[in-house]
């Protein structure tokens, strides 16, 4: 390898190392910059919703998403008493179970036995505290008893219907406490899944920088083999099917065009000031000519 090629082949490695480190700071500064989406409005909305006497939500991250997505999935098939909301995304999720109060502390040690425990919220529907479930149930078959003596009668008055309507709504809201009751013992779960936010410190950010340089090192080397070669290829096929005028080697050879030696050098031939130059007589018409015999003296 002569030096001009070896000059031209460092220049190409340097400016695609540069070129390397420039698209990884790019890529580091586009990933960091990146806002994340997570959604959990509607799982939020729909918790607060939920009537329940006991409440509690777990904001939760873990480094592997899709690991911590199958962990609670698990705990969900095998503790859960109802099952609300399964939402498993991309980059997050949004969980809404009820489990046996009692089971609520061994489940969050298990949660952060592959993950994170953040903020941790319980709540109590104070309105149901001094609320028998028993007592319920009698209050309950009195409305109902009610309300069935007034549908017996045939032409009932304004007060009658009136009692009638607060009747349907008393009796709904007892059944609602009823349901709570149920789960009394139960709460319901709501937990937040998010990534786990790396830490910001040197030594990760060069380890991050060092992978995504080498990378695209190798993308770009490669990338450059592919064209140098690819460009060869065209070169021979340009050649092999009659187009003058690059070489094999990519250089410009100059395009000739057919009689133009022929013609060149009858015209190089006729008007060149070389050797063979043709002698040209001057004759002035003022000047008299030199005589070139004797015999006028005569």
């Amino acid at each position: 390898m002569d030096k001009k090629t070896k000059n031209r082949v460092k220049g190409i490695a340097i400016f695609i190392v540069f070129l390397a480190i420039a698209t990884s700071i790019i890529d580091y500064k586009n990933k960091e910059g990146k806002p994340q989406n997570f959604n959990f409005k509607p799982s939020q909305q729909e918790y607060r919703d939920l009537k329940f006497i006991n409440k509690a939500q777990v904001n939760f991250a873990a480094s592997d998403v899709r690991k911590a997505q199958d962990e609670i999935s698990s705990i969900i098939s095998e503790k859960s008493v109802k099952q609300v909301r399964k939402q498993n995304e991309p980059s997050f999720g949004a969980y809404l179970f009820s489990v046996p109060q009692k089971q609520l502390p061994q489940l969050i040690e298990r949660l952060r036995s592959f993950g994170v425990v953040g903020s941790q919220t319980e709540q109590i529907d104070t309105s149901l505290v001094n609320i028998d479930y028993d007592s319920e149930i009698a209050r309950l078959a009195s409305y109902e008893k009610e309300q069935a003596d007034l549908n017996a009668i045939r032409f009932p008055a304004d007060s009658q219907n009136r009692r009638k309507e607060a009747l349907h709504s008393l009796i709904h809201q007892s059944r609602q406490n009823l349901d709570k009751l149920k789960d009394a013992e139960n709460v319901l779960l709501y937990i937040a899944l998010s990534p786990l936010q790396k830490d910001s410190n040197a030594l990760l950010i060069i380890k991050i920088m060092s992978l995504s340089f080498f990378s695209w090192l190798g993308i770009f080397s490669v990338g450059m083999v592919i064209v140098y070669f690819g460009t060869r290829m065209l070169m021979y096929f340009l050649a092999a099917i009659g187009i003058k005028g690059l070489n094999a080697n990519g250089v410009g050879g100059g395009y000739q065009y057919s009689g133009y030696g022929t013609y060149g050098s009858k015209y190089t031939g006729r008007y060149s000031s070389g050797a063979g130059k043709r002698k040209v007589k001057r004759v002035y018409k003022d000047k008299q000519s030199t005589p070139t015999s004797t015999e006028d003296d005569k």
